[in-house]
């Protein structure tokens, strides 16, 4: 399987209700979210927003059967970043992304060039 990812940049920097709003998104889309155990390794089911462990860079696993997707993002931040295994049809890494709010652009993870300029603008 070969690998795959994307960076997301938002309209404005992510606060808690904007990332609360996403896990809500993949809640009603997706069959699970898992986030990874600040400090632990593991990970526990997202069942409701209200069960986020919040802290300032925060890592889920979204699951659609077979597929799943890393999702990495930090809190007051503009970029949301997504790994996952190419498939056949779209990469479900790129599908977690679809439907967000607030996206401005969605960058490959192979171009370099653009992701060395969102980086020296501070963005990622």
């Amino acid at each position: 399987m070969i690998q795959k990812g994307f960076v997301a940049v938002f309209e404005r920097d992510l606060a808690r209700a904007d990332i609360a709003e996403c896990v809500a998104s993949w809640l009603e889309r997706f069959g699970k979210v898992e986030q990874v155990i600040p400090n632990m390794e593991g990970t526990l089911e997202v069942k409701a927003i209200d069960e986020i462990m919040w802290e300032p860079n925060l890592q889920f696993r979204v699951l659609n059967g077979e597929q799943f997707a890393w999702v990495y993002i930090s809190v007051d931040k503009r970029a949301m970043e997504t790994t996952g295994f190419q498939d056949a049809e779209i990469s479900f890494c790129l599908e977690v992304l679809l439907e967000l709010p607030g996206i401005a652009e969605v960058i490959d993870e192979k171009n370099q060039r653009r992701l060395d300029e969102l980086e020296r603008a501070g963005i990622i």
